[in-house]
């Protein structure tokens, strides 16, 4: 029984080993080879389709609109505002501008005496907007806000939020957007303008881009 046991054994280890030289050989074309080159993916290709599926957007999602002006939150202008309402038209989102009211609902009380102003305004808008039911944020600023390698005036490791390698946040833009997801505050990616003569209707038009290839 024992000797049985070996053989099966060194007959299975025998078989996997001439799959994997298999697998590994450049196929020629067939229907068979196509299959197992399947079966060999990068293991990173793997990693960033799973992700790419987690992050998709659908008509569930609520979007917000934040202006940052100084890194900090300022009602949003008549005509950008206007800009991102034809965004809300071409797309098959939710895209809400947060309000000021919804804002300042949940900003922390600060002492008129002198005491030190919150140091993160950024994760104040993001949780605001979080608690006001809103999925995902895209935050936005020009200028100084939009500088290479920072983002609302602050170092992008300073922010509060999670950046990743591909998204395109380090570069410096006349103007510049975050989408970002409010309960987490993963940046998912990012939209850039260097014309902003006729306010930001071309950051939109690049804001699209990122939503249409969340969805």
């Amino acid at each position: 029984m024992t000797k049985l046991l070996k053989t099966a054994a060194i007959a299975a280890l025998i078989t996997g080993f001439a799959n994997t030289t298999f697998a590994l050989t450049p196929h020629d074309g067939s229907a068979e080879a196509r299959q197992m080159e399947v079966h060999t993916v990068n293991s990173a290709e793997v990693r960033q389709s799973v992700a790419l599926r987690q992050d998709k957007l659908t008509r569930d999602d609520r979007i917000a609109v934040a202006r940052l002006d100084g890194g900090r939150f300022i009602a949003t202008p008549h005509d950008e505002e206007v800009d991102w309402t034809y965004l809300n038209k071409r797309v098959e989102l939710d895209i809400e501008i947060l309000s000021a009211g919804a804002h300042f609902k949940y900003l922390p009380e600060i002492d008129f005496q002198g005491a030190r102003d919150t140091d993160n305004k950024i994760d104040e808008i993001r949780l605001a907007a979080a608690n006001e039911g809103y999925s995902h944020i895209i935050l936005y600023g020009l200028d100084a806000d939009a500088y290479w390698a920072s983002f609302g005036g602050k170092a992008l490791s300073e922010t509060g939020l999670t950046f990743h390698d591909d998204c395109g946040s380090w570069d410096s833009a006349a103007a510049k957007a975050l989408l970002v997801k409010t309960h987490t505050g993963e940046v998912l990616g990012t939209a850039k303008a260097d014309d902003v003569t006729y306010n930001i209707g071309k950051l939109a038009d690049d804001m699209e881009r990122v939503l249409t290839t969340l969805t």
